[in-house]
């Protein structure tokens, strides 16, 4: 991060064993990024999964990796290899329960904090081609390897991500910095700038005023990233970790203004009613 924006820099907050009516009360409803500890105790992945477990028990598996294809073995071979100047492919949006489902009793209990979930159940039907009912989704890379651009999650969706293994680096800015990230004409949820790393300031001047949050995600720790929080990570080791996408009272009214947004104009209405038919249903049944 280039020394501009390093001094422009805000802590996140990190709470250890936090109830869940304070996350609600402090951070889903506000909107808060935090970094989330002692959530995933329970969870066997934390002990069992590293990228040699995955090369042992998975390693003739077949993978495509942005348009490559791989085995398993020879993926983390070069996962273990990797480094800043030549960092491995990465593995990322792998969702679970169609890449490996045994994966998904590793990853058991859910935290209290994924829930409730308006993404799953019989009303959601119609979205699941587009959001999967926020099944969970499986990243391993290198060190070095980077989420390919800066961006919040489609939709508004709140996003959780929990580190298994190895440390990320992750860059946020917060709603109100938007002003200053140049997003992409033809893509609401992504920025222009190809490499916060090395920034033109001449071609995105507003940039330097950013004020980001700059942190390091360990194993155990899970971040909260609320919907329309732009945010990227960059991998300082090997790197295991697994993602939900989430969305709810808190941020049901976003994803409804994205979906109508995007919607052909003969399905708006449909598209309203539907969205807002949920909302209703859901809140009665108080889920």
């Amino acid at each position: 991060m280039p020394d501009t924006i390093k001094r422009n820099v805000m802590e996140i907050d990190r709470r250890s064993n936090l109830s869940y009516e304070d996350f609600r009360r402090d951070y889903l409803f506000p909107h808060k990024p935090v970094v989330l500890s002692g959530a995933l105790d329970k969870w066997a992945a934390m002990t069992k999964w590293t990228p040699d477990y995955f090369k042992k028990k998975y390693g003739s598996m077949k993978l495509t990796i942005d348009g490559k294809d791989y085995s398993m073995a020879d993926f983390i071979d070069l996962v273990n290899s990797s480094t800043d100047e030549n960092p491995a492919p990465y593995l990322r949006n792998a969702i679970i329960d169609r890449f490996q489902p045994e994966l998904l009793a590793d990853i058991q209990p859910l935290p209290s904090y994924f829930s409730p979930n308006w993404l799953t159940g019989p009303l959601s039907q119609l979205l699941r081609s587009r959001l999967h009912d926020g099944s969970q989704e499986l990243y391993i890379g290198g060190k070095g390897g980077k989420f390919p651009f800066l961006h919040f999650d489609s939709y508004h969706t709140h996003a959780f991500i929990s580190q298994i293994y190895g440390t990320k680096e992750f860059t946020i800015f917060t709603t109100d910095q938007t002003p200053f990230i140049y997003v992409r004409p033809n893509q609401y949820n992504a920025s222009q700038i190809p490499d916060l790393e090395k920034p033109d300031y001449q071609k995105f001047p507003l940039f330097a005023q950013a004020k980001p949050m700059l942190f390091k995600l360990e194993p155990g720790e899970t971040l909260f990233v609320p919907g329309g929080v732009w945010h990227t990570a960059k991998m300082l080791s090997p790197s295991i970790s697994v993602s939900v996408n989430r969305a709810n009272a808190s941020n049901w009214s976003s994803l409804t203004r994205d979906m109508y947004t995007k919607a052909p104009l003969p399905m708006k209405p449909v598209a309203a009613v539907y969205l807002t038919g949920m909302r209703v249903v859901r809140s009665l049944r108080g889920s």
